[in-house]
């Protein structure tokens, strides 16, 4: 309870610019150092008339001086003369005590701001390969997004920033999970969340019930790709019809949530069972799970024959996007560089580690 007085004293004199850091360092170096004169001069005559001698050293005397200022007081050295204990009252008592106060006050008032200015997306971000998650519709639909991409192995340790201008601060606390609060169409918002160090950025819609969410996304896109160029970027869009919106921002997905919501319920409805599968297979946290890899180089064999030796390894080869196609039926298909291979399996593998298996 003392120390929280002390932080608010603190907190009152500094926002009236009564007392500066400096300041307080210059009273307690005079206090430390004032009382380790003090204490060698009255102390060192009567340690050099001991039998046998025990002089005492400038370094013993400041030793001395800090061990009291810090009310530690190991005993190994004490005042026996008047001088000294006086002058130790004055220095460490009346003056360095406070000052020593202080100073563990303005410690802990400056590191209590950093942490809440972290906390309500105020702070610079400092990180290296994260994912940039921007705006934040639902405290729902933010939660599950980050806990699927913490399901994967690949991103269990990931940082994730979250940029959004619409929360005051995260609704939750994760150590990986920083918060920048800013427009989303402001390049300085994305300056402060590191994007140029991002390796993802994944763009929500704004709300679900917002006409204009689609074209924030997309000029919130177009303002990530100014910064990064090479940031793999993933855009969330509510109306399919808003579609040229993105044809010249650039953009490597474009997901159609409420387009897709509307076919799995469809779908459900007409064959039950549909809605149970694609909930497990894409999710990070349910076993086998959906991944995709990039075709680098072709083969004399066709994908049939290659999904056929896959299967007998549980790796289901589901799709081929070739261009704007997607290919669910492939016979006498080749693969060519640029196509992407979709499949199911219990984890992800490279094209050259698909190739092996399908071969080995």
């Amino acid at each position: 309870m003392q120390l929280l007085r002390i932080v608010r004293i603190v907190r009152r004199l500094r926002a009236r610019r009564y007392i500066g850091p400096l300041a307080v360092l210059s009273v307690l170096a005079v206090a430390i150092l004032g009382n380790a004169a003090s204490f060698y001069y009255f102390e060192q005559p009567g340690r050099m008339d001991a039998t046998p001698p025990d002089p005492l050293t400038a370094e013993d005397a400041i030793w001395y001086s800090i061990i009291s200022i810090t009310t530690i007081g190991y005993g190994d050295f004490y005042a026996t003369t008047t001088g000294a204990r006086v002058s130790t009252f004055v220095f460490i008592v009346v003056v360095g005590l406070g000052a020593f106060s202080m100073i563990v006050g303005m410690t802990i008032d400056t590191l209590t701001g950093i942490v809440e200015s972290r906390r309500r997306g105020m702070a610079n971000i400092l990180a290296h390969d994260h994912i940039i998650i921007v705006n934040a519709p639902t405290t729902d639909r933010l939660n599950q997004l980050i806990s699927e991409l913490k399901a994967d192995p690949n991103h269990e340790s990931t940082d994730i920033v979250v940029v959004s201008d619409r929360i005051e601060e995260l609704p939750f606390q994760d150590a990986h999970v920083l918060f920048v609060r800013g427009s989303v169409l402001a390049r300085d918002t994305y300056e402060r969340a590191c994007v140029g160090e991002a390796n993802q950025a994944i763009v929500l819609a704004t709300s679900y019930d917002d006409p204009g969410s689609d074209a924030v996304v997309a000029s919130a896109v177009a303002v990530i790709d100014s910064i990064k160029p090479d940031i793999h970027i993933v855009a969330e869009c509510i109306n399919p019809s808003h579609r040229p919106l993105f044809d010249s921002v650039h953009c490597d997905s474009i997901v159609f949530s409420m387009g897709i919501t509307g076919n799995l319920l469809a779908q459900e409805a007409q064959d039950p069972g549909i809605a149970q599968l694609i909930e497990v297979i894409t999710s990070n946290s349910r076993g086998t799970t959906l991944f995709s890899t990039d075709v680098s180089n072709g083969n004399s064999e066709d994908y049939t024959e290659m999904a056929r030796q896959l299967l007998a390894k549980d790796i289901n080869v589901l799709c081929v996007n070739r261009g704007q196609d997607s290919l669910t039926s492939w016979q006498n298909t080749t693969p060519q560089p640029g196509d992407r291979l979709i499949y199911a399996a219990r984890q992800r593998h490279t094209w050259s580690e698909l190739k092996s298996l399908a071969t080995g």
